[in-house]
């Protein structure tokens, strides 16, 4: 049995990678660097607010080709400062993965 202290219910696999994303329903579109992936959501840091409650399409894809490519639609949770100047922490909600 695992033992952790996360009281969530997938555990959050610490990541380092480069992301892309698209903003459904425009033209906006993004790079940012994925911190940590669980199961059922994403957090990533990026220099662009996205609004609580957009759909998002990201890609992940790691530098080793051991890993495969990542493509999932989010719901962003959450937005705030990451506390570097004009950089962002964004918390999604994983809705599908391609």
């Amino acid at each position: 049995m695992i033992n952790f202290d996360e009281k969530r219910d997938f555990i959050r696999m610490a990541a380092d990678h480069p992301l892309h994303f698209h903003v459904a329903g425009s033209g906006d579109a993004g790079r940012g660097i994925c911190v940590n992936l669980s199961a059922t959501g994403v957090l990533f840091h990026t220099d662009q607010p996205i609004a609580t409650g957009t759909q998002v399409s990201i890609n992940i894809t790691p530098e080793y080709s051991v890993v495969s490519p990542f493509d999932a639609d989010i719901e962003v949770l959450r937005c705030i400062p990451n506390g570097v100047e004009g950089e962002y922490e964004i918390a999604g909600k994983i809705l599908s993965i391609s």
